[in-house]
């Protein structure tokens, strides 16, 4: 370990230490779903927002990468609430009577958004030498997605075709899908990372990983108020270790997005306040 990093860590180590929102007691917070619904989702959302302006920023083809995520998780989350809706069903019959036309839309949509990124990266040089590695192995992970939406559409085609008949006693569960869009999900997150500059993927992926897609699921779709409050020790910290990184470490973060990075520390800070 270098001179450099060392000093890092204890400057890290000082700041948490003295750092307000470090140590707590869960039971002492409070989240009420009126100041949620006007001023911590909001906020969140923002913060979700800017994120994908700095990766936008610091990778221009990051424009429609975001389009392709986007859509791997709102599949997810659609896939989730009639996933719910089906076991509620199943309680009292066999089979669940669901109408999976949003699904298979937004599984449309994801195709569309693929089709477009492949159409737009064969128009502009947004490959470099020095990124042919991360392209590689961005294209793998695109093209497991493409490959795992095409079987997501086949059930969902196959399903519309035989709903409301007899026939639909002789397809795959409603719930043999949980592993493919999750895996999709996933997908759409490491390409996310590939295409970012090397030296800060790991650092975003940090962020995206244990912060972002968690607060998207269960605090920017959902009210999930016992679940922020026992998980937000670690997400304080995934965020605070970002921002330290991004401020003090080795990623050659361009200097002109650190305002940015700094809005994104204020409403994280903003949102605490309220909860404390």
């Amino acid at each position: 370990m270098n001179l450099k990093a060392l000093l890092l860590i204890l400057a890290s180590t000082t700041v948490l230490a003295n750092y307000q929102y470090f140590n707590f007691d869960v039971k002492s917070l409070k989240l009420h779903r009126d100041s949620y619904r006007r001023y911590i989702r909001p906020q969140l959302k923002n913060l979700k927002t800017e994120f994908y302006h700095i990766a936008k920023k610091i990778s221009p083809i990051h424009q429609h990468i975001v389009r392709i995520r986007e859509d791997a998780l709102k599949l997810k989350l659609q896939y989730a609430k009639m996933y719910s809706e089906c076991e509620q069903q199943q309680r009292e019959q066999v089979y669940c009577d669901i109408d999976v036309s949003k699904l298979l839309a937004r599984s449309y949509s994801l195709d569309k958004n693929i089709i477009n990124f492949r159409f737009e990266e064969s128009k502009n040089n947004y490959i470099k030498v020095d990124t042919i590695q991360n392209y590689i192995q961005f294209t793998k992970h695109l093209d497991e997605i493409d490959v795992a939406n095409s079987k997501i559409q086949r059930f969902l085609e196959l399903r519309k075709m035989v709903d409301k008949t007899l026939y639909i006693t002789y397809t795959n569960s409603f719930n043999d899908l949980t592993n493919t869009i999750n895996r999709v999900s996933t997908l759409a997150n490491f390409a996310f990372i590939d295409l970012l500059p090397k030296q800060q993927q790991s650092t975003f992926e940090s962020l995206l990983v244990h912060f972002i897609s968690p607060v998207e699921e269960k605090m920017i779709a959902s009210f999930s108020p016992d679940w922020f409050k026992s998980h937000l020790g670690k997400l304080n910290l995934t965020w605070n270790t970002f921002h330290m990184n991004i401020e003090k470490g080795q990623t050659n973060f361009p200097k002109r997005l650190l305002t940015t990075v700094k809005i994104m520390h204020n409403r994280w800070n903003s949102v605490l306040k309220i909860i404390f």
